[in-house]
């Protein structure tokens, strides 16, 4: 898909001008394990407007008891090329702790680590979480073709990362707000540890003009993990849709 600058700044305004706030309940088979909730809000970094990212997970009841995890990824990106500007891991799982912050140097086509420092790397590279708004800006639309594969070129986990998912065509799911038409994908993942084949992970999102991920379900060794969206919240329009 070839889009025109001008385009590309419509779409990106269309993508990520409202402050959002989505809840969601993560379930391990039938057990309720875990909360996750993304934001988006306005911000200011370097004395210019930018957005705000935070995606944050934890396990709630006898799951935060027997293995207790608290994620949380940040992500600074521009209003007009939704490119990140600085972006923040920071992990807890159990006794594993981990944590780093990225700054991205446009000019240069660098990032500086603060484990690992300065890399080269390629122009107009994402974070995880930008790119999830980049991709809801550009790709996320009645042109997808079922099989096309998006690919978008990320920082994560302090090394480069391409993020591939495959459009499987459009699919409706019973959420708590209500039933939802979904463009359904299948991000490529690496098999080994958690997966045991690439098509694993399955993401529904919203086929409206909201474009939220409604449902991700992952397939893993020891059964099946699902994040379901409970609440929907829009602060730019002062409305609330729940159930």
């Amino acid at each position: 898909m070839v889009l025109s600058s001008s385009t590309f700044s419509n779409s990106a305004t269309l993508a990520a001008e409202k402050e959002e706030h989505l809840k969601y309940v993560i379930h391990y088979g039938i057990v309720r394990g875990g909360k996750a909730s993304l934001k988006l809000k306005s911000d200011k970094m370097n004395g210019k407007e930018v957005f705000h990212a935070t995606l944050t997970g934890r396990t709630v009841g006898l799951f935060n008891t027997l293995y207790r995890v608290k994620d949380t990824y940040e992500s600074y990106f521009d209003k007009e090329t939704l490119l990140p500007v600085k972006a923040i891991r920071n992990i807890r799982e159990g006794s594993y702790k981990r944590y780093n912050e990225v700054t991205f140097d446009r000019d240069n086509n660098q990032i500086n680590s603060q484990r690992s420092g300065i890399k080269n790397v390629p122009e107009g590279i994402h974070d995880i979480l930008s790119a999830f708004y980049f991709a809801r800006a550009y790709h996320f639309n009645s042109e997808l073709k079922v099989g096309q594969v998006v690919k978008i070129q990320t920082y994560f986990a302090d090394e480069e990362f391409l993020l591939q998912f495959r459009f499987m065509g459009y699919d409706h799911v019973n959420s708590k707000i209500g039933k939802i038409k979904c463009y359904k994908f299948i991000p490529v993942v690496q098999t080994g540890r958690a997966f045991e084949d690439e098509d694993d992970m399955k993401i529904w999102i919203s086929a409206d003009a909201n474009k939220v991920p409604v449902r991700v379900q992952f397939d893993l060794f020891l059964g099946s993990l699902r994040c379901d969206l409970t609440n929907f919240s829009d602060f730019s329009t002062n409305s609330l849709i729940k159930k």
